[in-house]
């Protein structure tokens, strides 16, 4: 009786290892962050592969630290604007009165304002460099079929 108490025991505690290892495995398997991604409509050759990958981790670094200062709202204003956000869409509001809503629910400081603005500055910079960089890799055919990014209308 004994030996099967042993036996049991040490077969759901083996089971309840292999599960939790399972579940971290899992989530560990993130993508790694893509800086350029490459259109389907595009194939790239073995040698432009490389490059792109080795693109991808100097510029995911980059992208990382530039988000990382957008990310300077607190838990409690996420949490703000969460509720701002889901009650101004019951309301049927879109576009620029709800994101008025969730500015107006969720008070900035200067501060944080100057962090996000400077971070969003930073992001769009090293994605423009990252384009740039994509686009001096590409042949002329491959560049024909890489889509154009649209034009801001005030610019």
């Amino acid at each position: 009786m004994k030996q099967t108490l042993k036996i049991l025991t040490l077969s759901v505690l083996a089971f309840a290892v292999a599960f939790n290892a399972d579940a971290a495995d899992k989530k560990k398997k993130k993508p790694a962050p893509t800086a350029i991604k490459v259109p389907k409509s595009i194939e790239l050759s073995a040698e432009q592969t490389k490059v792109v990958a080795d693109f991808n981790k100097k510029y995911a670094e980059q992208f990382a630290a530039a988000r990382a200062k957008l990310n300077a709202i607190t838990p409690e204003q996420k949490k703000a604007r969460a509720a701002a956000m889901k009650a101004a869409k019951a309301a049927g509001k879109k576009g620029k009165e709800l994101r008025a809503a969730v500015t107006a629910a969720v008070a900035l400081t200067d501060a944080q304002k100057a962090q996000m603005k400077e971070g969003q500055k930073a992001v769009h910079e090293i994605h423009v460099a990252a384009r740039k960089a994509l686009a001096e890799l590409l042949t002329d055919e491959q560049k024909a079929k890489l889509k154009q990014p649209k034009k801001k209308k005030n610019q």
